[in-house]
């Protein structure tokens, strides 16, 4: 017959271990979760207007995915009560994606002075990186605009192609447009 279990004198388990588990958290798995998502729309987003092969961004994210591992994890891994592999995993899933993120948003959107074209070329950023990764330069461009406000004239099957070095030396797309207001 099954008799309920009791406690031992003065109201204490017979195993502290029972009392001493770790509570269940979910904030570093919503974290990872919504880290995986910022690495997905920034690298749609800005790694294709970085003029950069895909291989550079793909070993400059492997670092900061795994640096944080290298920070004391009964420090910092055990004071945020994480287990060993949940540490390993938050690093991997929720920093690394998004201290790569925010770097590559930085390198866009801080950048030097911006060179301006005109190209005959009607395709999306996309194409245009395509382009560039096969070739390792851009599309031909007939006109160097230095007045912006000249290209208000723009022919169809025209771009204004505007590029710049970036924060962290690369190159970025930072002008795609299309004639009076067409948009991709």
């Amino acid at each position: 017959m099954l008799q309920r279990v009791r406690r031992g004198p003065g109201g204490v388990h017979q195993h502290r271990a029972v009392e001493g588990a770790a509570k269940e958290q979910t904030w570093p798995s919503t974290w990872m979760v919504f880290g995986l998502f910022v690495l997905m729309f920034s690298f749609w987003w800005v790694g294709i207007r970085t003029l950069q092969e895909f291989a550079v961004l793909a070993r400059w994210l492997a670092l900061f995915c795994f640096v944080g591992n290298l920070l004391p994890y009964k420090r910092i891994g055990l004071g945020l009560g994480m287990e060993r592999l949940e540490w390993f995993l938050f690093n991997l899933l929720a920093v690394g994606p998004f201290l790569f993120s925010g770097l590559l948003w930085l390198n866009m959107l801080v950048h030097g002075p911006e060179r301006l074209r005109i190209l005959r070329y009607d395709g999306t950023v996309r194409e245009l990186r395509n382009y560039w990764s096969e070739r390792g330069q851009l599309p031909p461009s007939f006109e160097e605009v230095p007045d912006p406000d000249r290209v208000r004239g723009l022919q169809y099957g025209e771009r204004l192609l505007g590029t710049a070095k970036g924060m962290f030396g690369y190159e970025v797309v930072s002008t795609w447009e299309r004639p009076d207001g067409w948009s991709d």
